[in-house]
């Protein structure tokens, strides 16, 4: 009988990631009627979890142990103390260009009350810590602001690999979450060198779905002849910012592009659509190599303009946080009934995965 390895995928999203926190949470109760009193330990599915930016942090609390229904609250407390003044529409063109020309030297968003929360929540803890802890591997991308150059936070799962043991789970976190525009680039002292201060900005502008690096991690650390490889990946309930009118000239300024947010937010859903379909690709071609292989995106339901118009990367007001947790609960109804009606396929990894979950022990 082969052994399993499951790796756990979370897109970014900024407040968006609110709807992923939720999913999961009402998925884990939909398959079993005891998370409505107990709290499941989601992390502890998984050999390995990969998240990039607000996905990063949902990627570190559930591979430290920390209670789904916190994480949510950490979002739901604190989203519009971080996202003080979010970006109005296009269509808003006054209040826009209002909006643009205060941020021009400066962020919009408030990084102290996210670090904050996040010390709240983690801590001192360290990435080798967290592993020596639960046994869970992480990969959080980034991207090294001082050369541009990708880089992977990861836990010391590899022998000889421990570039990144000493670096807390809070800087972790800042560093991968440090949105373009949002905030500001993520700046603290090396943990293994008090003389150089490290420079990181969010690794959504490469890796905002993190599936394909999921997968090449895996690959390193298992040996595929002997086990079945899963991986479920979870996006944040993506916003479409297309419009095809907005093409018929394609002589766009600054004002198109607005002031750069077009270009961020362009970037993160051709990403997420991208890797999803280049991870089932390779995921195929693993499988017709006789190296069993089984990859899931869990399907988000159709949103009507209202609800998408409602919710945002830095929207965090009170219609916001009740839009994402009923479509994340929408979501969640959807996938657990295609699940009972068939449970084949890629629904039988989720029907696996939900029906394994052990109760959080604190």
């Amino acid at each position: 009988m082969k052994n399993t390895f499951r790796v756990l995928c979370i897109d970014g999203g900024g407040m968006r990631g609110l709807y992923t926190a939720t999913l999961l949470s009402t998925l884990a109760y939909r398959f079993d009627a005891c998370f409505s009193k107990d709290i499941p330990d989601i992390g502890k599915a998984f050999d390995l979890i990969c998240g990039t930016s607000t996905g990063a942090i949902l990627t570190c609390g559930l591979a430290a142990g920390i209670p789904i229904n916190r994480i949510q609250s950490l979002y739901i407390d604190n989203g519009e103390k971080i996202f003080v003044d979010p970006m109005p529409s296009q269509k808003q063109l006054i209040k826009f260009l209002v909006w643009a020309s205060k941020y021009i030297k400066k962020p919009a968003s408030n990084v102290l009350q996210l670090k904050n929360a996040l010390q709240s929540v983690f801590g001192t803890m360290t990435i080798k810590q967290l592993y020596e802890k639960r046994n869970i591997a992480l990969c959080v991308p980034s991207v090294n602001a001082s050369n541009y150059k990708a880089w992977v936070f990861k836990t010391p799962h590899n022998p000889g690999k421990h570039r990144d043991d000493n670096y807390s789970l809070v800087d972790v976190c800042m560093a991968s979450a440090a949105a373009p525009i949002l905030f500001p680039i993520a700046q603290f002292t090396n943990p293994d060198n008090k003389s150089i201060q490290d420079n990181f900005v969010d690794g959504g502008l490469w890796a905002n779905n993190p599936s394909l690096i999921g997968i090449i991690e895996a690959i390193g650390m298992i040996d595929l002849e002997d086990t079945q490889l899963d991986i479920l990946s979870v996006g944040t309930c993506d916003q479409p910012s297309g419009d095809p009118y907005s093409v018929k000239n394609p002589n766009w300024g600054l004002f198109n592009w607005r002031a750069g947010v077009n270009i961020v937010e362009m970037s993160l859903s051709s990403q997420s659509f991208g890797y999803s379909n280049a991870s089932r690709f390779l995921c195929s071609s693993l499988n017709k190599l006789k190296l069993p292989t089984r990859f899931v995106r869990l399907e988000q339901t159709n949103k009507s303009p209202e609800q998408f118009s409602a919710i945002n990367i830095d929207k965090a007001d009170k219609i916001a946080i009740e839009t994402l947790n009923e479509m994340a609960r929408t979501d969640a109804d959807a996938i657990h009934s295609k699940v009972l009606s068939s449970d084949t396929g890629e629904m039988a990894l989720v029907k696996e995965i939900f029906t394994s979950l052990s109760i959080l022990k604190q």
